[in-house]
């Protein structure tokens, strides 16, 4: 009897594992893959002579930012280690909470790190920016919410140029 229950487990265990070899786990659902729309996101970090570092999230496909242009984004910002690479905590500001884009001219009016940040952008991209403080607002910061010296971490989504 000991015998037959062994065998019976056995065979059951073996046809357990080849229905599930010849049927795999299932593919993440469609909500949680990313549009198809998207070109392929580079996980590198490329450098600008400036010192400025940028990861290209979405490569965009429209009119190519410039120093000068006029342009239309979301942004979201943090605060950088020391490195400049990592968060130092949560979101300090975000165009994106009350679905108000910015619009501004590239080299008029900015910190430095944000239009070097975006020359060479296409429309419909989004860029992750790693601005050193000297880049960003220097040694004095932008009290209360920026301390002196902090490097910052901008998320920019460049969604058109205005003409």
């Amino acid at each position: 009897m000991k015998k037959i229950i062994a065998l019976t487990l056995a065979l059951a265990l073996i046809g357990s594992v080849a229905g599930n070899a010849q049927n795999p786990a299932p593919k993440a659902d469609s909500a949680s893959a990313k549009p198809k729309t998207e070109k392929a996101v580079k996980q590198e970090i490329l450098s600008k002579p400036s010192g400025v570092r940028y990861q290209e999230l979405v490569v965009g496909k429209g009119v190519e930012a410039a120093l000068g242009s006029q342009v239309q984004c979301h942004y979201t910002l943090w605060l950088g280690d020391s490195t400049g690479l990592v968060k130092t905590g949560e979101m300090l500001q975000s165009s994106k909470t009350n679905n108000q884009p910015f619009t501004c001219t590239l080299g008029q009016g900015l910190i430095n790190g944000w239009s070097d940040g975006m020359v060479g952008m296409k429309e419909g991209g989004t860029r992750r920016l790693f601005i050193p403080w000297a880049q960003g607002y220097g040694a004095q910061g932008r009290p209360p919410m920026i301390p002196a010296k902090t490097n910052l971490i901008f998320e920019i989504e460049y969604l058109k140029a205005v003409k």
